[in-house]
């Protein structure tokens, strides 16, 4: 595991404040404050649990959320992720709650609606499994090989958090493999697991990039970021 820890910014000041004093004729010092009201990027998503049977792989799952949200994941209905805990259960983030459950679903939670403030200076701890790596074409299809080192999945995740619209302030990257059978054939998809904190640098980057997903494979549930305060 590799760990990086990134300058922490001065104290964020959220709003202004002036104060008018007077000093009453019974001796008591009266203030009167006025505040300078912001306007506050915030991003509106709908979260939920969908349970598969338990030998669902990821391609399959998302075949079917596909179906129910009309797009592919990153194409900016929805992603998705696995949980690691509950054999064919995942969770997922979309911008409109679901009308009907995926096809094939044993179990549904309601879309539970979240409204993330993204102002610029706000600091967030996060969490993001991402497949990150070289990409080529190849025969019309794209290639990915992914990044089998911690030190290069910490370059690309730095030297991109700027046009991600985030500056690292702390990473802790991990290597993992995800393993499943898909129509006979078995998948095996290097990818990492980034832990930390961020400061929001850019909200329409940042929010975009919360709608769109990070690097490839996000039909197999790779590449949503979790943030929370």
């Amino acid at each position: 595991m590799i760990a990086a820890a990134f300058p922490l910014p001065g104290p964020f000041v959220s709003n202004r404040s002036t104060a008018d004093t007077s000093r009453s004729s019974s001796g008591f010092l009266h203030s009167v404050l006025s505040f300078t009201r912001l306007d506050i990027p915030q991003l509106e998503l709908f979260e939920a649990a969908v349970m598969f049977p338990a030998d669902t792989d990821p391609v399959t799952a998302h075949a079917r959320l596909a179906d129910t949200f009309g797009s592919k994941a990153g194409e900016g209905q929805f992603l998705f992720r696995l949980d690691s805990a509950v054999p064919g259960r995942f969770w997922v983030r979309s911008l409109e709650p679901w009308q009907k459950w995926p096809e094939g679903a044993t179990s549904a939670l309601e879309p539970k609606r979240e409204v993330v403030q993204l102002a610029e200076g706000l600091m967030y701890r996060f969490t993001l499994p991402v497949c990150a790596g070289q990409e080529y074409v190849e025969s019309g299809e794209k290639r990915v090989v992914a990044f089998e080192s911690e030190s290069l999945v910490h370059a690309w995740f730095s030297g991109n958090a700027e046009a991600f619209g985030f500056k690292p302030l702390m990473a802790d990257i991990a290597l993992a493999t995800m393993r499943f059978s898909h129509r006979s054939a078995n998948y095996k998809l290097v990818h990492a697991v980034i832990e930390g904190a961020l400061e929001v640098t850019d909200a329409t980057a940042l929010r975009r990039r919360l709608v769109k997903g990070f690097g490839s494979h996000r039909k197999a549930g790779l590449g949503m970021l979790q943030l929370t305060h």
